[in-house]
């Protein structure tokens, strides 16, 4: 009976879900480390709605943003005909206080499963399993148009100006 015990515990230590647990925003912080305004950033993407689906490293799950969302971001597992579904509320989102929804304008994932959602009140970061692990405050006031990672930066575009981050992760490649 201990030695099935011990094969469970091993077994959830290296699930990526129990990875994913406790993953608080020192891991990936700097110290220090600030929003900067990107000299010479080139022309400004335009939005388009792929900016609000990421996938998990892996690819195994696809995470989705509603233009307008009910203060949850989805996700949908891969099916095996390679397809994805079905979608169900998966991490929920910080809103105003008052407010039940919250407009996500991008969706990010770093090498080890965190996904980033640039909202309007900053960019919400949450672990594999959905659990928030805060917000990062924005550059500047203004709703983020933009967010993708450019190796271990994370980069939000806010009206004509970009702003990039150094973070101790990168993105998904």
């Amino acid at each position: 009976m201990k030695r099935f015990l011990l094969a469970v515990a091993a077994a959830l230590l290296v699930s990526s879900t129990a990875l994913g647990q406790d993953m608080p925003l020192s891991q990936i912080l700097i110290d220090g480390e600030r929003w900067k305004k990107v000299e010479n950033p080139g022309a400004r993407p335009e939005p388009s709605p792929a900016e609000r689906i990421a996938y998990s490293p892996d690819r195994s799950t696809m995470f989705v943003a509603l233009p307008i969302s009910a203060a949850f971001l989805q996700a949908a597992p891969k099916q095996a005909d390679g397809g994805y579904g079905p979608f169900a509320s998966y991490a929920p989102l910080r809103t105003r206080r008052g407010e039940r929804r919250i407009a996500v304008t991008g969706l990010a994932v770093d090498k080890d499963g965190r996904i980033y959602a640039a909202t309007e009140i900053g960019v919400q970061v949450f672990d594999p399993t959905g659990r928030l692990c805060g917000v990062l405050t924005l550059a500047a006031p203004g709703k983020p148009e933009f967010m993708v990672f450019e190796k271990d930066q994370l980069t939000v575009w806010i009206g004509e100006t970009k702003y990039a981050r150094k973070l101790r992760t990168e993105g998904v490649k």
